[in-house]
C-alpha cells in the first residue's frame, strides 16, 4: 500500500471516529433526581450550557477538569452514565433556612446565615424573616446583623422548621419575641434560646388545623414538652366551624 493510500485510510478512520464522537455519543436522555427547589428543565439548562456539553465525551471532560455548572441553590450534582446516550443527574439541594425582603427582592440564606442568592421569585416553603435589622450583605458571605445572638436563634429555628417540615410562611421578631405566621394562624413562641419541643409539637398538629381552615392563635410562650397545643380560634371562624 502506497503512502497516500495509508494517509487516506487514516483520514477515513479519523473521520469515522469524529462522526462517532459527535453523533454516536450525543446525550439523548437525561434523568433528574433529588432536587425539590428547581424543575427538571432548570437543572438541564444549567448543566448543559457549555459548547458541545450535550456530547458524552465533552460532558465527561468538562466535569472532570472544570466541574459541573450549578445553580445558586444546588450544593452538588452527581452524574451517573446509564448508557452511551443516557445520564442521570442526582441533585443535592442547599439547605435554605429562610429569606428576607430587600428592595423588591427575596434574599435567601442558608443554615449558617450565608447569603445564597437574591431574586424576585419567592420559593415555596421558605419562610420570610421580618422584624430583624440586617446590615449590608454580599452573595456568598454571612449576613451582617446587629444582634448576632438573635440571628443565631433564628437560624436554629429555621433548621427546626425545615427538619420537621412545618409549613411556616413568616418568622417575625417583635421585642425579641418570636411569632410564626402560617395561613390564618399565628403562633407565639415567646423569647427562648431553643424551640425544639415547640416545633416538634407543632409539626404533629398544625397541618390538621390548616386542613380544616381554622383561624386563630396558638400561645406557646410557656410551652413544655408534653403540653397540648391549643388553638384559640377567632370568634367569627369559630362560629362557622360549629355550624358545619
Amino acid at each position: 500500500m502506497r503512502w497516500y493510500q495509508k494517509v487516506l485510510v487514516i483520514i477515513a478512520i479519523l473521520g469515522l471516529f469524529a462522526l462517532f464522537v459527535f453523533f454516536g455519543l450525543r446525550i439523548d436522555t437525561v434523568h433528574v433526581e433529588g432536587t425539590k427547589i428547581y424543575s427538571e428543565k432548570e437543572i438541564k439548562e444549567s448543566v448543559f450550557t457549555r459548547k458541545f456539553s450535550d456530547n458524552e465525551l465533552f460532558f465527561w471532560i468538562y466535569n472532570k477538569f472544570f466541574g459541573i455548572e450549578k445553580l445558586p441553590f444546588v450544593e452538588d450534582i452527581d452524574v451517573t452514565y446509564n448508557s452511551r446516550n443516557e445520564v442521570t443527574l442526582h441533585v443535592y439541594d442547599k439547605t435554605i433556612s429562610g429569606c428576607i425582603r430587600y428592595m423588591g427582592q427575596y434574599v435567601y440564606f442558608d443554615k449558617d446565615g450565608t447569603v445564597l442568592q437574591s431574586m424576585t421569585e419567592k420559593k415555596e416553603g421558605v419562610p420570610v424573616v421580618t422584624g430583624i435589622r440586617f446590615g449590608t450583605f454580599t452573595i456568598g458571605k454571612p449576613f451582617n446583623v446587629k444582634d448576632d445572638s438573635l440571628f443565631s436563634t433564628i437560624m436554629n429555628l429555621s433548621q427546626l422548621i425545615s427538619h420537621y417540615k412545618v409549613d411556616i410562611d413568616r418568622i417575625h421578631i417583635e421585642s425579641k419575641k418570636i411569632l410564626l405566621y402560617t395561613s390564618d394562624i399565628t403562633v407565639s413562641l415567646g423569647k427562648k434560646e431553643l424551640y425544639d419541643d415547640e416545633i416538634s409539637a407543632l409539626s404533629s398538629i398544625l397541618g390538621d388545623y390548616k386542613d380544616k381552615n381554622f383561624s386563630g392563635t396558638i400561645n406557646m410562650e410557656n410551652f413544655e414538652r408534653g403540653d397540648q397545643v391549643i388553638l384559640k380560634q377567632t370568634p367569627d371562624v369559630k362560629k362557622k366551624n360549629e355550624k358545619k
